[in-house]
């Protein structure tokens, strides 16, 4: 494959949000999210999303926050395997900020366009770039894709995951807002994903 496009529309019902279209030769694909009360005081107060597709493995994102998923505390696994996740909290421009994933043996570079706006993800001789735009259907907003290169079901699950993943750390915005709260809040511990 040398150019695929896709588009993955936003549905929302009282238990779940997300994104579903289809993927070329992947098929059906859907990326959600179950929402949980604000009042739910579990043990663990993670989100998880998770990537469904006819010809692709699954992908698992757990990790803290609230409506979405962030970066803090976060956990990614494709088909079971964990992939590794680091990015550099200190840099201040996107491009810097780039969360670093590796997975069966590759290294990629997943970068955000600003915050809501899109994403790239990147390996040697493939890349996907998605967009955010109205949807076709004129309801709401979709998850606009492109893949370049030749792309297989690991790379579509690990740049579509984070359509449900809130990716604003890896901004210059995010970086200014942790660089504030790290001067009023000196004394507070910082987990996470994430080097310095």
């Amino acid at each position: 494959m040398n150019e695929l496009r896709f588009e993955l529309k936003q549905f929302s019902t009282k238990e779940e949000n997300g994104r579903l279209g289809t993927v070329g030769p992947f098929g059906e694909v859907t990326v959600v999210f179950t929402r949980k009360k604000w009042r739910d005081r579990s043990v663990n107060n993670y989100t998880e999303v998770r990537v469904h597709g006819e010809n692709m493995p699954g992908a698992l994102y757990r990790a803290a926050g609230r409506p979405r998923p962030g970066l803090k505390d976060a956990r990614l696994l494709i088909d079971g395997v964990p992939v590794g996740l680091d990015f550099n909290k200190r840099a201040f421009r996107n491009k810097t900020r780039a969360l670093k994933l590796t997975c069966q043996g590759r290294t990629y570079e997943y970068t955000v366009t600003g915050v809501d706006k899109g994403s790239v993800l990147r390996r040697t001789g493939m890349e996907i770039t998605i967009t955010r735009d109205k949807s076709t259907t004129g309801k709401g907003h979709s998850s606009f894709g492109t893949v370049t290169g030749e792309a297989d079901g690991v790379d579509l699950a690990l740049a579509i995951v984070f359509e449900e993943v809130d990716t604003f750390d890896l901004t210059s915005m995010g970086a200014a807002t942790a660089a504030f709260n790290r001067i009023v809040t000196p004394r507070t511990t910082d987990s996470g994903v994430g080097s310095e």
